[in-house]
């Protein structure tokens, strides 16, 4: 069926394209607000011992500035808004993909509830139609869904900046404790994460073919989830290992190739 999809539906192959480009635009206007933010900080001087300072013979007197050393401050608000706008990043990048991965499975599920009858406008009409129908109907709960997921990236990217900087810090000692509570902290995260990425693209796909809200179409994509965990199993398995045997051979071959272009020249 996916072959079949792919080969009727021409646009769902230049389609990734829209959504990277959008990324790629949305990533050089953050990365200069971010930098924006990032200068707004007042740099200051760090205090400085007094065996730190040497004689310049350049400026021909004792310069204490080289060994002191500068760092920023920032005032809370703008730690604030660094923080609001790092979660804004992870939440529209996470909302860009939903919006690609309901337009797929809308385009997907035209055909497939058509049962497969080609027409001329085919092609793209059902790329079109289910960005229409995305773009009237489903940013709400694409939009509650992708900050679902957001919230714990950015916990966990919280924590992540905590363990650096007591890291570096020589007033915390690195004992077993603190890496334990790291680590299982770091492990649940990952669990939830994966958790809440596997059910909301399943909501998607729901979403695209039915238009329900994102609650009931979770509801509807966990329970058949829950009915069929058997089938969809052996699915996982046998496309995990198919996979994996294209990915090694794509692997063998590129080694061959270059042992055989060394062996040449």
């Amino acid at each position: 069926v996916a072959a079949k999809v792919i080969g009727e539906v021409q646009a769902l192959i230049v389609f990734p394209i829209i959504p990277y480009g959008i990324l790629a635009v949305f990533y050089m206007l953050w990365i200069s607000a971010f930098l924006h933010l990032f200068s707004s900080g007042q740099v200051v001087q760090n205090d400085c011992h007094s065996n730190c300072c040497s004689y310049d013979l350049m400026e021909k007197r004792v310069n204490c500035d080289r060994c002191c050393g500068y760092s920023v401050r920032y005032t809370p608000h703008i730690g604030v808004a660094i923080l609001f706008h790092l979660f804004g990043c992870y939440w529209v990048t996470q909302f860009i993909i939903a919006c690609s991965s309901t337009v797929i499975a809308g385009s997907v599920a035209s055909y497939y509830w058509g049962h497969g009858e080609a027409s001329p406008d085919i092609p793209f009409l059902s790329v079109f139609s289910s960005m229409k129908r995305l773009m009237r109907y489903s940013l709400g709960s694409l939009a509650l869904g992708s900050l679902t997921v957001s919230f714990v990236e950015l916990i966990r990217f919280m924590l992540e900046s905590i363990r650096r900087k007591l890291k570096v810090s020589s007033h915390v000692p690195d004992n077993w404790f603190g890496k334990a509570a790291y680590h299982s902290s770091q492990f649940f995260l990952r669990c939830i994460e994966w958790t809440v990425k596997s059910v909301n693209r399943n909501a998607y796909i729901m979403i695209a073919i039915t238009g329900k809200s994102f609650f009931s179409a979770s509801a509807v994509a966990t329970s058949l989830i829950k009915n069929n965990i058997l089938r969809i199993g052996r699915l996982n398995v046998i496309g995990d290992v198919i996979l994996f045997l294209g990915k090694l051979c794509v692997s063998l071959s590129s080694a061959a190739f270059a042992f055989l272009m060394l062996d040449t020249h």
